[in-house]
C-alpha cells in the first residue's frame, strides 16, 4: 500500500484538475486491461490512479478487486505466498470487503497456517459477529487447521447469542461429540434437531450417540502426550498405557514418512466387541472405523496390545490422511495407505510386485465398490487392490512425493489434477501404474 502523503489530506478542491482528469484515464485504461484478463498491468494503472488522486474512491474499490482476482488465480496456480501477499493488499484497500478476507482466510487454511487462520478469524468476526453463514466458514477453518478450541468456542458464542440455527447447533455438536464431550454434543444435536426435525442425518446420529453414550459412561480414560484413549473401565491401566505406548510409536513412525504431526491429541476409543457392534452400524469385516475419533474393537483385555499394533497404526493413518488431505483423499489410497503402515512401510515394493484383483479395472471403480457395502470376499478384493495400487505409487514416488500429493488435494483439487502436478502423470497413466497385471 502506497504510503500517505500532506497532499493526501487536502480538499478534492485544490488538486489540480489535470490530475483528477489523469487519475480517471488511468482508471478507465485498468478497467479496459481488467476486460482483457491482464490483472496485473490494470493493478499498475489504478496504482497510478490512486496516486494522482488520493481521493479517487473508484479507483480504489478497483485496485483492490483487482488484487482480489490475482490472488484467486495465483492460488488456483499454487502460488500461495504471492497469492497471500494480494489478498492482504486488497484488504487494506477495502478492508470491509468480506469476500476478500474469506479468500485469504481459505489461503491461510490451505498452507496450513494455523495462527494467521486465527488472526483473521477474529478480523472477520469483528465485521460480521451475527451472521450465521460466516461463522460456520471460521469454524470449519479452525477445524481444518486442527484448532478445535477456537471452533468450538466460536460457536457456542454464536449459539448463546442466537439459538435458533440449526446448522450451528448441528456442527457445534458434531465437533464436540469429536472431541470426546458426548454430553454437551448431545445436547446441541438435539437442540439442532428441534429446530429441523426433517433432517434425517442429524436423526441418525442422534441414535448412534445414545447407543455410544450406554456404552461410554462405562470407559476409564487415559491421555499420553498426543493421545487421550479411552477404554473399558475392567481393562487393566497396564494395558491402557501399553497401547498409549502404540499410539505414541504410530505418531513418530507415520509423522516421520509422510511428514505430518498432528497438533493436537488424537481422540482413540476401544470398545468391546460386542459393544462396538451394537453402536456401529459396520459390516462384520469391518476392524476398526474413523469418523474424527479412532475407534477399536477388541474383544478383551486378554487380547496382548502387542497384537494390536496393526489395528492401531492402520486406523490412524486414517486420522493423518484426514488431517492432511483435509478429508479429499480417495478411498483407494486412504485404504492403501492404512494397510501398507499396518503391515511395512518399509518395504512397498514387496506390494508393488503383487497384481491387483482381476475384477478391478479402475481405481474409482475401487471408491465406488467401497461405498456400496461390500462383503467380507469383495472387501478382501478391495483392500488388496488398493494395497497394490497405492505400493506401487510410493516405491515409484517415494514418501515425500505422497505427501505431497496429500497437500496437493487438502487444496480441492481433483486426484487427476494434483497428479499432474505432483506426480507429472495424467489420470491414465497414473491408473495404468497402478492397476496393472504383472
Amino acid at each position: 500500500m502506497l504510503l500517505l502523503t500532506a497532499s493526501f489530506i487536502l480538499p478534492a478542491s485544490v488538486l489540480h484538475a489535470g490530475h483528477e482528469e489523469d487519475s480517471w484515464l488511468f482508471n478507465r485504461q485498468g478497467m479496459y486491461k481488467i476486460s482483457q484478463g491482464d490483472h496485473e498491468a490494470a493493478i499498475r494503472d489504478f496504482e497510478e490512479a490512486c496516486r494522482l488522486n488520493p481521493f479517487n474512491d473508484t479507483a480504489l474499490a478497483n485496485l483492490a478487486c483487482a488484487r482480489n482476482n490475482l490472488g484467486v488465480t495465483l492460488a488456483s496456480r499454487k502460488q500461495f505466498a504471492e497469492a497471500i501477499r494480494q489478498f492482504e493488499a486488497a484488504r487494506a484497500q477495502k478492508p470491509e470487503d468480506v469476500s476478500i478476507r474469506l479468500n485469504l482466510l481459505s489461503t491461510l487454511v490451505t498452507v496450513k497456517n494455523a495462527p494467521a487462520v486465527e488472526r483473521e478469524a477474529r478480523e472477520l468476526l469483528k465485521l460480521r459477529p451475527n451472521n450465521a453463514e460466516l461463522i460456520l466458514k471460521i469454524a470449519a477453518a479452525y477445524q481444518k487447521t486442527e484448532n478445535s478450541g477456537a471452533a468450538i468456542a466460536t460457536l457456542q458464542e454464536f449459539a448463546e447469542r442466537q439459538p435458533g440455527n440449526a446448522r450451528v447447533h448441528g456442527m457445534l455438536g458434531r465437533m464436540l461429540y469429536r472431541n470426546g464431550e458426548l454430553r454437551e454434543g448431545e445436547y446441541h444435536l438435539r437442540r439442532s434437531s428441534e429446530i429441523n426435525p426433517d433432517d434425517a442425518e442429524t436423526l441418525k446420529f442422534l441414535e448412534r450417540l445414545e447407543r455410544e453414550s450406554a456404552v461410554e459412561k462405562d470407559l476409564q480414560h487415559y491421555t499420553s502426550v498426543h493421545f487421550s484413549l479411552a477404554c473399558p473401565a475392567s481393562y487393566p491401566e497396564e494395558w491402557a498405557e501399553d497401547i498409549l505406548e502404540l499410539l505414541e510409536d504410530s505418531y513418530q513412525s507415520v509423522g516421520e514418512r509422510l511428514n505430518f504431526f498432528p497438533a493436537q491429541r488424537s481422540q482413540v476409543l476401544i470398545m468391546q466387541t460386542d459393544a462396538f457392534r451394537m453402536v456401529h452400524d459396520l459390516p462384520d469385516w469391518a476392524g476398526g472405523v474413523y469418523d474424527g475419533r479412532i475407534r477399536l474393537p477388541v474383544p478383551g483385555s486378554n487380547v496382548r496390545p502387542e497384537a494390536l499394533m496393526g489395528a492401531v497404526r492402520h486406523e490412524y493413518v486414517h486420522h493423518v490422511l484426514f488431517l492432511m488431505s483435509s478429508g479429499n483423499c480417495p478411498i483407494w489410497l486412504n485404504e492403501g495407505l492404512a494397510q501398507l503402515f499396518e503391515y511395512d512401510a518399509g518395504s512397498p515394493q514387496k506390494y508393488a510386485a503383487q497384481s491387483p484383483d482381476n475384477a478391478i479395472s479402475s481405481l474409482k471403480e475401487i471408491d465406488a465398490a467401497f461405498r456400496g457395502s461390500p462383503d467380507r470376499q469383495q472387501a478382501a478384493a478391495l483392500y488388496r487392490s488398493s494395497l497394490v495400487a497405492t505400493a506401487r505409487l510410493v516405491e515409484e514416488f517415494g514418501w515425500q512425493r505422497i505427501s505431497e500429493l496429500l497437500n496437493s488435494l487438502a487444496t480441492g483439487s481433483s486426484l487427476d489434477k494434483s497428479s499432474l502436478e505432483i506426480l507429472a502423470l495424467d489420470y491414465h497413466e497414473l491408473e495404468t501404474l497402478c492397476l496393472a497385471r504383472h
